[in-house]
């Protein structure tokens, strides 16, 4: 427990903006929580209706529906990753007018930290799990072992971030309130497109359910 009380102060320190940027009112909380679980779960909701019309079975759709959710609650990170240069830069340079340029470009600091961080810690864990399996293999067991052992402070450190950095993430969206208060609200619209699009053109499929393709391919 004390671990993860420590990740989780570590995650807050990084991907939380500071409390002078928050607006402290659980309405605006729970809105923010509520725009990024429904922009998950509506790029699955749509999945209903192509269920419906291939007649296929309940436990085998919803089988797929679960693993799909599980796949794009992960990638919705990633997918920000991409998404919020284009987005931030799109917005400083076409939507802000140019005497507040200077200004919105000066508190990217906040965001790139977010952001630096979370790839680091992925980083880490990518390292620190395949790392001594490699070192392992091209050298001896026993050095891969060693190494591994040695390495497990930093694994535990990176899964407990990685774990709990979704629910700030999804919250704060890389501090990009920080910037400006419009950008959560826009990073959560445009991933939800990309969410949607990536469960039509790479469906996740654990279960055969009767159709490969979404309803308007097929």
């Amino acid at each position: 427990m004390a671990l993860m009380e420590q990740d989780r102060e570590i995650v807050e320190r990084y991907l939380k903006p500071p409390e002078d940027r928050i607006l402290d009112d659980r309405l605006v909380q729970g809105i923010q929580l509520t725009r990024f679980w429904f922009g998950v779960s509506i790029a699955m909701l749509v999945e209903i209706p192509q269920s419906v019309a291939h007649d296929v079975a309940l436990m085998n759709w919803l089988g797929n529906w679960l693993a799909s959710g599980v796949v794009r609650l992960l990638a919705a990170p990633f997918l920000l990753l991409v998404t919020l240069p284009l987005i931030v830069a799109a917005f400083a340079f076409l939507l802000v007018p140019g005497a507040d340029r200077r200004r919105v470009v000066g508190r990217l600091r906040g965001p790139a930290v977010a952001v630096g961080m979370f790839v680091a810690h992925w980083l880490l864990l990518v390292v620190t799990a395949i790392g001594p399996f490699l070192l392992g293999h091209y050298t001896n067991v026993l050095v891969g072992g060693v190494t591994f052992l040695a390495g497990i402070p930093l694994l535990l450190r990176a899964i407990g971030f990685v774990s709990m950095s979704v629910p700030c993430i999804a919250r704060y969206m890389f501090r990009t309130m920080e910037i400006h208060q419009a950008l959560p609200a826009l990073l959560t619209v445009v991933l939800s497109w990309e969410l949607l699009l990536m469960g039509e053109l790479f469906p996740v499929r654990i279960v055969h359910d009767g159709y490969d393709s979404p309803l308007w391919l097929s």
